[in-house]
C-alpha cells in the first residue's frame, strides 16, 4: 500500500484513519469511550467542542445519536467496515483498544466503567473469532489489571506509564502533572511490576529510553543501545514493549531493538526514512526476508516507490509464513533480545500468533493524530 503522491490525512479515530492504519502497518491503536446510552464510540478527548459547562459535553453524558451527529464512530460502525475486520483477522496485525477514563465531573466509578467497558469489548468482538495475540487493552487507570482479573477479561491488558490523569484539556499539563509518577519509577521495577499483575506487555512514553530523561528515573538507566539496550531485555525477559511517541528517524532503531512503536507517521508517500534509506512499516505483520532486505539496502530512492509495491504484493504475511519461517522469526528474536525460556517453547508460542515481544509499527488513531492534545 503506497500513496499516489496526493495523500490526505483522514481525521484521527475515524473508519477511514483506521482502515488506512491497519492496512499500511502491523496495525492500529485507538481510542474507546462508553456513551450516555452504554454504546461503545472511538473517541480521544474527555468533551466535545462547544459552549457551555463541561458535564454536559462528557462523552459519558451524551446519546449515541447526538455523538453520531457530530461526525464521532461508534465501536459497531467500525467492526461492520469488512475492510478493517477482513484485515484484522487474516493478516496478523495488532489492535490497540484504548479504554479512555471519564472525566470526574461526571460521578462514573472507575472499576464499574472499565469492567462494564471491558465486557462490552468482549462481547462485539468475539464473532470475529480472531487469531490470538491481535488483540490488546491498554489504559492509563492503574485499575485495568485488577478490574481484568475480577471480570476474568479474556483478552490481554496493559496498563500505560507514566499515569496521565483522565482530565485536562492540554497534553503539556497533563504531561507536567504525570512528571513526578515519571520520576519515580523505572523501567525494570514496572517490569516487575506489571509481570506480577500478568501482564504480558509494557505501554510508556519513549522518554524512558531515549534522551536525557531516562537518567531521571530511580534504578538502572536502559535504552535501545549497547549496555541500556541489554539492561532493558533483561528487565523484560520477553515481555512487549510499545513506545510513543516514534520520530521517523528513531523507527529504524526502535523496530532492531526490539520494542514496538506507536506512530503518527503514517503519510504513504514518505517512502524514505532521514537517513536516505527506504521505509517498511510492517516489520510484525509482513516481515521482510533475507532477499528483501538486501534488495532494499542497495536500492536508489527512484526504485523504493515500484520496489515497496512489489514487496507488498509478493512477500506473505505473519498468518501466511510456514511454522518454520514464523519459528525462525521468533528464535531469532528471541535470542537477539535475550527472552526467558527455551527456543522449542518460543517456536510453540508462535504457532498461537506473533509474540508481545517481537516489534510491530502500529497507527495512532488509525493515520496519525489530527489534533493537538
Amino acid at each position: 500500500m503506497v500513496g499516489s503522491g496526493n495523500w490526505r490525512q483522514p481525521e484521527e479515530n475515524s473508519i477511514e484513519a483506521l482502515v488506512h492504519g491497519i492496512k499500511f502497518s502491523d496495525g492500529v491503536e485507538f481510542d474507546l469511550r462508553m456513551d450516555g446510552d452504554g454504546e461503545l464510540v472511538v473517541f480521544h478527548d474527555e468533551f466535545v467542542s462547544g459552549k457551555g459547562g463541561i458535564a454536559n459535553r462528557c462523552i459519558e453524558n451524551l446519546s449515541t445519536s447526538e455523538l453520531k451527529s457530530r461526525g464521532i464512530v461508534t465501536f459497531d460502525d467500525l467492526l461492520s467496515e469488512p475492510k478493517f475486520t477482513e484485515t484484522w483477522n487474516d493478516a496478523g496485525k495488532t489492535v490497540d483498544i484504548e479504554i479512555k477514563i471519564p472525566h470526574p465531573v461526571t460521578n462514573i466509578g472507575t472499576d464499574h466503567y472499565l469492567g462494564s467497558m471491558m465486557e462490552r469489548i468482549e462481547a462485539a468482538i468475539e464473532p470475529l473469532c480472531l487469531p490470538e495475540k491481535t488483540t490488546i487493552v491498554s489504559s492509563f487507570s492503574p485499575r485495568i489489571s485488577s478490574v481484568a482479573k475480577s471480570s476474568e477479561f479474556s483478552i490481554p491488558v496493559t496498563r500505560l506509564m507514566p499515569h496521565i490523569r483522565s482530565w485536562g484539556r492540554y497534553w503539556r499539563l497533563k504531561r507536567i502533572v504525570a512528571m513526578p509518577h515519571f520520576a519515580t519509577t523505572s523501567v525494570p521495577s514496572i517490569a516487575n511490576s506489571f509481570r506480577e499483575e500478568g501482564m504480558e506487555s509494557i505501554g510508556m512514553a519513549l522518554d524512558y529510553l531515549v534522551g536525557w530523561t531516562r537518567f531521571v528515573s530511580p534504578g538502572s538507566v536502559v535504552g535501545t543501545r549497547g549496555n541500556g539496550l541489554r539492561k532493558l531485555h533483561e528487565s523484560l525477559k520477553g515481555m512487549g514493549m510499545f513506545v510513543w511517541p516514534a520520530p521517523l528517524e528513531l523507527e529504524d532503531e526502535l523496530v532492531q531493538a526490539g520494542i514496538s512503536l506507536v506512530t503518527d507517521n503514517m503519510n504513504p508517500d514518505i517512502l524514505a526514512k532521514p537517513d536516505g534509506s527506504i521505509r517498511w512499516p510492517r516489520p510484525g505483520s509482513q516481515p521482510l526476508d533475507e532477499e528483501w532486505r538486501g534488495i532494499f539496502s542497495s536500492a536508489s530512492v527512484d526504485e523504493f516507490r515500484d520496489l515497496f509495491m512489489e514487496a507488498s504484493e509478493s512477500l506473505p504475511t505473519w498468518s501466511e509464513l510456514g511454522s518454520k519461517e514464523r519459528g525462525d522469526i521468533v528464535t531469532k528474536r528471541g535470542k537477539e533480545s535475550y527472552w526467558s525460556g527455551t527456543e522449542e517453547k518460543w517456536r510453540r508460542d508462535a504457532e498461537g500468533g506473533l509474540p508481545w515481544g517481537c516489534p510491530r509499527i502500529i497507527g495512532h488513531r488509525g493515520a496519525g493524530k489530527t489534533h493537538g492534545i
